[in-house]
């Protein structure tokens, strides 16, 4: 057994220095099961495995009111459910997500969209995305693209954290909290790009009837609440407009899952003697 293998070997079990891209995702089911969230598990559990190793699922589930069993994924995962009953808490369950993520790129999606294998490898293999964040288009089973999905991003884990993440204000209420958090971003320097076209997701054909949730869609309580920020914004300027409220509510994790099959990294014996390089140069500190 060579240096390098022992030292992977050494590694604590739950060691993720080997992450480049947490994938995060939460749901609310109050129907009758939750097979829109495991089957899409299911089929990432399919992709080839040395992409697997490299990203991690973090699953958050928004206090569905529902039982269910979490069976045995062959993934990196960590699995949490929020206890406090709060309706239409997207941007709370996204905070959270945010929070365990163990690598600095991030993705963002609903539970209605899924990527292929290679729009994740690719992700993976992205540089910082820095001050960036991006959509993806979508593609139609006949090839087509069209325009991505408002609030799927990828992004920088520290730029999200950087200005609070998703207001919580909102949260309770449908709506709204999305388009702020874009133009809160934007406002800050954020500048939101398409990735290529090569790099897609597409949207899942889900039954909204019995693995999916019933609330009630209701603007009347967010919009004036958006407005007022909007106001804050253009009054006050530079970080007000934000609420600062961050998992406002508590949670517990379920389960998570290390994959033990890791792929050695890339030696790397050059890296660290050139500190003085990324103190000197800021694009090379990203």
């Amino acid at each position: 057994m060579d240096a390098s293998t022992e030292l992977i070997r050494q590694r604590h079990a739950g060691d993720k220095s080997h992450i480049d891209l947490s994938y995060i995702t939460h749901f609310y089911c109050n129907q009758e099961s939750i097979d829109s969230v495991l089957s899409l598990l299911k089929e990432y559990e399919t992709y080839p495995d040395g992409l697997l190793d490299r990203v991690e699922f973090i699953i958050v589930d928004d206090g569905s009111p529902i039982a269910y069993d979490i069976p045995e994924l062959n993934i990196n995962f960590t699995w949490l459910r929020i206890t406090t009953d709060i309706k239409w808490n997207q941007g709370g369950a996204r905070n959270l997500g945010v929070a365990y993520a163990k690598s600095d790129k991030i993705l963002l999606s609903d539970l209605d969209h899924a990527f292929p294998a290679a729009t994740l490898t690719s992700l993976a293999n992205m540089a910082n995305p820095g001050r960036r964040f991006y959509k993806l288009c979508r593609k139609r089973a006949d090839g087509t693209y069209y325009k991505g999905h408002a609030n799927l991003f990828f992004m920088s884990r520290a730029r999200f954290l950087r200005f609070y993440g998703y207001d919580e204000e909102y949260c309770g209420h449908y709506g709204a909290e999305d388009y702020r958090f874009v133009k809160y971003q934007k406002y800050q320097g954020s500048q939101q790009r398409y990735m290529p076209k090569d790099i897609w997701c597409y949207e899942r054909s889900l039954d909204r009837a019995k693995t999916y949730h019933s609330l009630e869609r209701d603007l009347s309580v967010n919009t004036p609440i958006d407005l007022r920020k909007k106001q804050e914004c253009d009054t006050f300027g530079k970080e007000f407009g934000h609420s600062r409220l961050f998992l406002n509510f508590n949670w517990v994790k379920v389960k998570s899952h290390c994959r033990q099959s890791i792929t050695a990294p890339k030696i790397r014996k050059y890296w660290r003697p050139l500190w003085w390089w990324r103190w000197l140069c800021a694009y090379a500190a990203r």
